[in-house]
C-alpha cells in the first residue's frame, strides 16, 4: 500500500450536490441534473441489473486499471489498520491504493483546504462518522454513495444487520456504516504493578471512578483526539453516565489527558498514570497484554448493549469531483462486499468493531465485540436525529474543556 504523507488528503470545490435552491428545498434540479452528468460521463457504468453484472464488473475493473490508482483520505483506525486490506485489493485488481496517515480531523483539515484551493486529490474517505456529518457533508465535498452501489453482495439487503444499509448522515445517503463497536460492557484498563486486584476490584460503578483515592492517577485521551471527543459525546447519552458525569470527570477527577495516543498508552504501561478509566480502541492494549507487560482490563457491565459507529474505522463515503471516479467505485463496492469485509475481520488482530454484514466470519474480531443472534442493541450513530444533537453536546464539551485550560 502506497502511504501519501505530506499531502495525504483529498481536495474539493464546491460541488453542486447540495447547493440552495431559492424555494428552501435544499437542492435545485439544475445542480443535481449537473452531478448526474458529470459522474455520467466520468464513471463508466451506473447501477446495473444483476443479470449484467458480471459484464458491467469486468468492464468497471478495465477502466479502473486504466486510471490506475485510488486515493482514500483515512482516519487513524484505518490508516494503522488496513495496509493488508488494501494490498489484497491491490493484488487482485492491479491498482495501487494510496491512503493518508494521521487522525481524521487533521486528515479532513487538510482535504478541506486542498478542495478549497482548487485541488481535487481523494476519491474515498473513511472517515469518522463525526468528520463526516460536521463537515464532509455541509462542506458539499460528497456524493451519494447509494447510486454507486451495484455488487450484488452489497445491493443484496439481507446480508446486512437488521436488513437495511446504515448511514451516519441526516440524510442518510452519503456516508455509509459498514463496521460498528458493540459496548454492552465499559472498558478500563489498569497497570498492575501499581493496582492490586484488591484495589481494582473496587471499581464497580462508573462514579467510582470519583473516589478520591484514584485522583493523580488516571489518564485520559483529550478533546485534541477525535477518539477522545467521541468517548465524552457518547458519555453524555449513556445512561450509566450523563452530563452530570462528564463534567465531573472532565473538570474535578484529577485526569491527566493528552492527545496523542501513544504517549497515553505508555503512561499506562510504564505505570506515570496507571488507569486509564474510559478506554476504547484498545486493540494496543490487548497486544501489549499479549506480550506481558503489567496491564489487563476490567470490564463493568453496561445498562443496555449499544453499537457505535466510532472512530473512523466505522464509515465509507465518497468525494466530490473524484480525480479517479471509477477505481474509487470498484474500491468501494469490492469493500463492502463479502471479500472485502470478510478481510477486515480476518487480516486485522484484535479489531475492536465487527462488519455489520451478516454473512462474514467473525475471525480477528475481539470475543466481546461479537453481536449475538437476534440480539437487539440501540444504534443511536443510525438515527438521522442524533447528529443534531451530538454537535450542540460537543459545543457544550468544548467550553467545559476551555475553562479547564484556564
Amino acid at each position: 500500500m502506497a502511504i501519501a504523507h505530506g499531502h495525504r488528503t483529498g481536495r474539493i470545490e464546491k460541488s453542486e450536490v447540495m447547493r440552495k435552491s431559492s424555494d428552501g428545498s435544499g437542492r435545485s434540479v439544475g445542480s443535481l441534473i449537473l452531478i448526474v452528468a458529470m459522474f455520467a460521463s466520468s464513471v463508466v457504468f451506473a447501477a446495473a441489473a444483476p443479470a449484467n453484472f458480471d459484464a458491467e464488473w469486468a468492464k468497471l475493473v478495465a477502466a479502473a486499471q486504466q486510471e490506475g490508482t485510488v486515493t482514500v483520505a483515512s482516519g487513524g483506525a484505518p490508516s494503522r489498520q488496513y495496509r493488508p486490506v488494501v494490498e489484497a485489493f491491490t493484488k487482485k485488481f492491479g491498482v495501487k491504493v494510496e491512503v493518508s496517515t494521521g487522525n481524521a480531523t487533521d486528515t479532513v483539515n487538510r482535504v478541506l483546504a486542498e478542495r478549497k484551493a482548487g485541488k481535487f486529490t481523494m476519491d474515498v474517505a473513511l472517515i469518522s462518522s463525526r468528520e463526516n456529518q460536521q463537515r464532509l457533508v455541509p462542506s458539499e465535498s460528497l456524493v451519494p454513495i447509494t447510486p454507486m452501489l451495484f455488487h450484488p453482495e452489497v445491493t443484496d439487503l439481507s446480508k446486512w444487520y437488521k436488513n437495511r444499509h446504515m448511514y451516519a448522515d441526516k440524510f442518510s445517503k452519503f456516508t455509509l456504516i459498514y463496521h460498528a463497536g458493540l459496548e454492552d460492557q465499559y472498558e478500563t484498563w489498569y497497570n498492575t504493578d501499581k493496582i492490586k486486584e484488591a484495589e481494582i476490584a473496587t471499581l464497580n460503578k462508573q462514579t467510582d471512578v470519583f473516589d478520591p483515592k484514584w485522583k493523580g492517577k488516571v489518564a485520559g485521551q483529550g478533546l485534541g483526539d477525535p477518539s477522545g471527543i467521541r468517548q465524552m459525546i457518547d458519555s453524555y447519552f449513556e445512561p450509566d453516565r450523563g452530563p452530570d458525569w462528564v463534567k465531573k470527570y472532565m473538570m474535578d477527577t484529577g485526569v491527566t489527558f493528552t492527545d496523542d495516543r501513544r504517549i497515553l498508552e505508555t503512561w499506562v504501561v510504564n505505570g506515570r498514570f496507571p488507569l486509564q478509566f474510559v478506554a476504547t480502541g484498545t486493540e494496543e492494549y490487548v497486544g501489549l497484554a499479549k506480550k506481558g507487560l503489567p496491564i489487563k482490563p476490567r470490564s463493568l457491565v453496561k445498562k443496555a448493549g449499544v453499537l457505535r459507529a466510532s472512530g473512523s474505522g466505522c464509515c465509507i463515503s465518497m468525494f466530490a469531483n473524484a480525480p479517479h471516479p471509477n477505481t474509487a467505485k470498484l474500491f468501494v463496492n469490492w469493500f463492502l462486499s463479502k471479500e472485502g469485509q470478510t478481510l477486515t475481520h480476518t487480516l486485522i488482530p484484535n479489531l475492536d468493531r465487527s462488519s455489520l454484514r451478516t454473512d462474514v466470519p467473525f475471525g480477528e474480531v475481539s470475543p466481546q465485540q461479537r453481536r449475538g443472534f437476534g440480539k437487539e442493541y440501540a444504534f443511536p450513530d443510525a438515527d438521522p436525529a442524533t447528529g443534531g444533537k451530538q454537535e450542540e453536546v460537543q459545543k457544550w464539551l468544548f467550553k467545559l474543556w476551555e475553562s479547564r485550560q484556564k
